[in-house]
């Protein structure tokens, strides 16, 4: 772990492996020269982090996340005893890089299941998702990315990630935004583990509406009994597009719950009024969640400890100071949350108290995968110089601040996308046919077509074994 501003050899750019596709050392490759770039200021990134490399590997890992469902089902293979699930990391990058060197990269021999919101609060968002990214390339049947509630278009804006991206990569900037906003809505929702485990950002959903008589009328006035929802409602559910509003489609009701809702104490499920969006859901209905669908144990982040701390004295839960907590206790199971960036929110306004909260992993094992063991890791301190690229204070995620700090050019909580023809980095296009780079056997960076690029991604997927000891299984 770099602890010290980087001196000595100058920084140079990373390049990908002349196959074109991530490997595990090009990643390791790509921690270490990130890691010694943050040392060195924002400007650092793009000097280790080429656009054309940023671009290629959201490109490629978007067209894998495309071909995968809205809920991922994991049965891990014989030789992967372990399923590592990890919370919200928020930019965190350094915290990232020693929960690897803690508990071990991907391999072949482990699963690591990521449970959303990598990107804004920390000034890292894209050192954090661009490794996740990686990753998952190099091993996309063993790194698995859900989406959360801040791998949205609006959110990303408000929270600081697109001034992050804007500071690091100028001009470029706009048109790569655009390559990973369509990236976040390719992000499955879920992932079901051995059918015993599920993982989602917020938590439990509604059902969809019936059609019917009236049904139209009665989501216009907002009158709707909330009916809670199943395994089999979420296998059939959108991803929720970029930015998704259940006010604006009803086809997004669930991919909005699942990255907005809150587990409550009270009974019932309800509006999520303290978000404006998602739901509340009391133990009563994670009782009913787990019994009816068979699942033993429900794994939800979203929450960090100052959210726990603002909320209001009837909501109130249990602390996730360190990391972890058990929200409702069940006899069918139990629903907790996971929090993984340590010393959260990096950037706190002035005056206010640091939480100094631990982070925690959960692993699961076999036979079950429904008994979590906890580990806790505390934040790597100190933390490179860098300045905050949203505004503070800011910590409800919720429709006042949307109301408040939308783009201009918004009403609604969503944001006009930029136009596709955006200006691209040097050897990149943005349209429907946008060109993807791939690595010459020089190391130089070559425009290929999108249809080559997706046949090899598209390739690598289908030669993949099925069910092998040396890889998990996606079902």
């Amino acid at each position: 772990m770099e602890g010290t501003a980087a001196t000595g050899n100058p920084l140079q750019p990373v390049q990908l492996p002349a196959a074109g596709v991530p490997t595990a050392d090009f990643c390791l490759q790509l921690e270490h020269t990130m890691l010694k770039a943050t040392w060195a200021g924002a400007a650092a990134t793009q000097q280790v982090l080429t656009p054309q490399v940023l671009q290629c590997i959201v490109m490629g890992v978007a067209s894998l996340l495309e071909k995968e469902p809205t809920l991922i089902e994991v049965q891990p293979a014989v030789l992967q005893q372990q399923v590592t699930v990890v919370g919200d990391t928020h930019g965190q990058f350094h915290d990232l890089c020693r929960l690897f060197e803690l508990f071990g990269h991907p391999s072949t021999d482990k699963v690591y299941i990521f449970n959303g919101d990598y990107v804004d609060r920390g000034a890292w968002g894209v050192e954090t998702l661009l490794l996740l990214l990686a990753w998952k390339w190099a091993l996309p049947h063993n790194v698995f990315l859900l989406r959360g509630n801040h791998e949205t278009n609006t959110i990303t804006r408000i929270y600081g990630f697109y001034a992050e991206l804007k500071a690091k990569y100028g001009a470029a900037s706009k048109a790569l935004f655009t390559f990973i906003r369509r990236l976040f809505a390719h992000l499955p929702l879920a992932a079901l583990v051995q059918s015993s485990t599920l993982i989602l950002h917020g938590g439990l959903f509604r059902a969809p509406l019936k059609k019917g008589k009236g049904s139209k009328r009665r989501r216009a006035s907002g009158v709707q009994a909330l009916t809670l929802g199943s395994l089999a409602d979420l296998r059939q559910a959108s991803k929720g597009g970029q930015d998704p509003d259940s006010e604006r489609s009803s086809k997004n009701f669930i991919a909005s719950d699942v990255m907005w809702s809150d587990p409550v104490n009270a009974p019932g499920l309800r509006p999520n009024e303290a978000r404006g969006c998602g739901t509340v859901y009391g133990p009563d209905v994670t009782q009913s969640f787990l019994a009816d669908n068979g699942v033993r144990l429900i794994i939800r982040s979203h929450e960090g400890p100052d959210a726990r701390d603002k909320r209001q004295e009837g909501d109130r839960m249990p602390s996730v100071d360190s990391g972890y907590a058990v929200d409702h206790d069940t006899p069918s199971g139990k629903l907790v949350t996971l929090f993984s960036a340590p010393d959260y929110p990096q950037f706190m306004a002035d005056g206010e108290e640091r939480y100094r909260n631990r982070a925690a992993v959960l692993h699961l094992s076999a036979p079950d995968y429904a008994t979590p063991a906890v580990h806790s890791f505390e934040a790597v301190l100190p933390r490179p110089q860098a300045e905050s690229f949203y505004a503070l204070p800011s910590w409800t995620d919720d429709d006042d601040d949307l109301a408040e700090q939308q783009p201009a050019g918004s009403t609604d909580g969503s944001v006009a996308a930029e136009a596709d023809d955006a200006a691209a980095p040097d050897g990149c296009t943005v349209d429907s046919n946008a060109a993807a780079v791939t690595s010459a056997g020089n190391g130089s960076l070559l425009p290929v077509s999108s249809e080559t690029a997706n046949a090899a991604v598209h390739a690598r997927i289908a030669d993949a074994p099925v069910q092998t000891a040396e890889a998990g299984v996606v079902a």
